[in-house]
């Protein structure tokens, strides 16, 4: 079993749609989206439920977007987990389907393949009560051994720069709380995205005059991308979600990219300034930046002319 019978009472969730115990009034509504993912989802069940934040405080509600992909049968969920299913492809869809269910005044978003840390909740919540309206949380890599691939250093150096993300008023939702009123200012996720739909959401925040702050004391660990197929798929999914975003300042600025396109990106700079890399790493993080930027232009001019079309989130 995932998780010790003496400690919780639990309910097989054999059904998509069945779940546990509802909590009348939650604090806090956790929001996990999860596509054929029900090992890693396994993990991240265990760390929520691992939460130093009190149980009978917050509701975790799983969004199935594969409804033809029912759960294993040792997939057991804690009282205070929903899961439910939303068939519109994409993971901003699942989770517009779980904040019109949503009964916290706080949201919190994690996904499948994270394992939040224990005090994840507690520390989000003491931010917020604290004066903050949105958080960033820190995303923290981990490998599958200390002999890293190439695209293992790469992520090293350059992933989930929360950061950053939060001075141009977004977040991944791999890490973001908020405060529920902010989705009826805002509205919901774009679902019409495959991926960026959480950058471009909280773009919409920051023209609401909504701020955001980088919290890194409110930790989730991400498993880091492997492989460069893994690494390529997903520069093509964020792509997708870029030009939906802005598909005609993309057909006006063709030219533009294509001149631009090919030539070395400013953030290649950035292992050898902010990071503590070896040098040797740092080379090698910077040469896949430069390979994936020429990959990226190629594919999004692919997009633009209609050649390609978005993957799915």
């Amino acid at each position: 079993m995932l998780l010790s019978e003496k400690e919780v009472k639990y309910k097989k969730a054999r059904e998509i749609g069945g779940g546990g115990m509802e909590i009348c009034n939650p604090r806090v509504s956790v929001i996990v989206p999860t596509y054929y993912d029900w090992e890693r989802l396994k993990l991240c069940v265990a760390a929520l439920h691992n939460q130093s934040f009190p149980q009978d405080d917050f509701e975790v509600i799983i969004v199935n977007n594969a409804p033809d992909d029912t759960p294993p049968d040792d997939f057991i969920l804690p009282e205070n987990f929903n899961m439910i299913t939303e068939e519109k492809p994409g993971s901003y869809a699942a989770r517009n389907a779980a904040l019109k269910i949503a009964k916290g005044e706080i949201i919190a978003f994690t996904d499948s393949d994270c394992i939040p840390g224990a005090t994840w909740l507690e520390a989000a919540i003491g931010r917020l009560e604290e004066g903050a309206e949105r958080i960033a949380g820190k995303v923290e890599l981990f490998f599958k051994s200390d002999k890293l691939t190439l695209v293992e250093i790469y992520e090293e150096a350059y992933a989930f720069d929360q950061k950053r993300y939060a001075q141009a008023g977004g977040s991944a939702t791999a890490n973001m709380v908020t405060w529920a009123k902010h989705f009826e200012t805002v509205g919901l996720f774009n679902d019409s995205l495959m991926s960026g739909g959480d950058n471009e959401w909280g773009w919409r925040a920051k023209e609401k005059g909504i701020p955001i702050v980088y919290a890194p004391e409110v930790v989730v660990n991400h498993p880091a991308r492997a492989d460069i197929k893994s690494m390529l798929k997903k520069r093509k999914r964020i792509l997708g979600g870029s030009v939906n975003i802005k598909r005609k300042s993309a057909k006006n600025n063709f030219l533009l990219l294509l001149i631009t396109g090919y030539l070395p990106p400013l953030r290649i700079l950035k292992p050898f300034i902010a990071s503590s890399l070896p040098f040797w790493k740092k080379c090698l993080a910077a040469l896949l930046c430069y390979y994936l930027k020429v990959y990226s232009t190629t594919y999004k001019l692919a997009l633009i002319l209609r050649l390609a079309k978005p993957e799915r989130a």
